[in-house]
């Protein structure tokens, strides 16, 4: 896969605590160097990052909440041209949880994700892809 770059953002309402917001943010990505932006009535904490490995954290959440099947289809009903778009709910992410959120669901908004590429398909297969099992260990059948 080509060139990766991933933008996230969030406003920062004068009732909130930037240092919350700052670890909802780095519990999504990682350690990750942030932005401040006033605005109008608050701030916004952005962060770009590039490459595939940037998203090496996000997929390790996804894999250990075992929510991969429904973040594929969300994620693919998210992709638009070479852009994929989504928001996680902030209170779930200051937690360490992955929750995906709309803009209507908190009143002080989600945490934006914007990750552009050559073939965001195969970029969410990737993200959503379950590990192989070692050798010598059988997967059971359910019936």
């Amino acid at each position: 896969m080509e060139e990766v770059k991933v933008r996230i953002e969030a406003i920062v309402h004068p009732t909130e605590d930037e240092g919350k917001v700052s670890r909802a943010i780095k519990n999504i990505l990682g350690d990750i160097d942030l932005e401040k932006a006033p605005l109008e009535g608050g701030l916004l904490l952005k962060a770009e990052v590039r490459g595939l490995d940037s998203l090496s954290h996000l997929r390790k959440r996804l894999e250990r909440q075992r929510i991969r099947d429904a973040a594929r289809a969300l994620l693919l009903r998210s992709i638009e041209g070479n852009r994929i778009t989504f928001g996680l709910n902030r209170q779930a992410a200051y937690a360490g949880r992955l929750s995906f959120s709309t803009s209507g669901e908190s009143p002080l908004g989600p945490i934006t994700v914007v990750i552009e590429c050559s073939d965001p398909e195969a970029l969410v297969k990737w993200l959503t892809r379950r590990e192989e099992r070692g050798e010598g260990r059988s997967r059971t059948k359910r019936r």
